[in-house]
């Protein structure tokens, strides 16, 4: 390789660092902890066109503009359909998985995510929690990370509502149901969805949480 072919790489990798950045900030993803799965799956692609463009001289920086604008388009559908529908939400980025339950192992979820108890201790020593008798529920969130309730503690709350859209398989989890949310929603003044983004429900309570958006 000539001095050339050095310069033409370092274009490509600037622009494509430039490129990256943006991607990032349009899907909305800018910290690892942030990510889903489909998001990380996103990123290991968008690594390997960019590999594509910088180490192969017939591609060209327009051909990476190109394909990079396709693949943003993609993951910003989908981000887009994540946040405005539940079912397109459940297909792309997965539901919760409890994994105990009352202070019971629930071997069939344990399996589905093929998980074993080894592991699962480590994942609540993360947690600080040194045994798993302290258990009282264990959730598997689709991002990767666990969410514990100890023995004793009141619980987590659990989003209701979301985005003007009951969440059905949460009312469900709590006993409850849509014609239950309606409601406890007209008992605080509110007869329609509409202008909810966020309502909680937490031990024995239902909270609206107000937003900025403007009717």
């Amino acid at each position: 390789m000539n001095y050339y072919d050095f310069l033409i790489i370092a274009v490509k990798l600037f622009v494509v660092f430039i490129c990256i950045i943006l991607f990032l900030k349009i899907t909305g993803k800018t910290s690892l902890s942030q990510m889903s799965s489909i998001d990380f799956i996103g990123n290991m692609i968008l690594g390997g066109i960019a590999g594509g463009i910088i180490y192969n001289p017939k591609l060209t920086i327009f051909d990476f503009l190109v394909v990079l604008l396709m693949w943003t388009t993609i993951m910003y559908v989908s981000n887009y359909l994540k946040k405005k529908s539940q079912n397109a939400k459940a297909f792309i980025v997965g539901n919760p998985i409890v994994l105990m339950d009352k202070g019971k192992i629930k071997l069939n979820e344990f399996a589905a995510v093929n998980l074993d108890m080894s592991s699962f201790a480590v994942l609540l020593r993360m947690k600080n929690i040194f045994t798993i008798h302290e258990v009282e529920k264990a959730i598997l969130e689709p991002n990767g990370q666990l969410s514990v309730i100890k023995k004793g503690d009141k619980g987590i709350a659990s989003i209701v509502l979301e985005n003007e859209e009951p969440l059905e398989d949460v009312l469900k989890d709590l006993g409850k149901d849509e014609d239950w949310l309606k409601a406890k929603l007209a008992e605080q003044g509110y007869h329609s969805y509409e202008g909810l983004y966020c309502v909680e429900y937490y031990n024995g309570h239902l909270f609206i949480i107000p937003s900025d958006a403007v009717n």
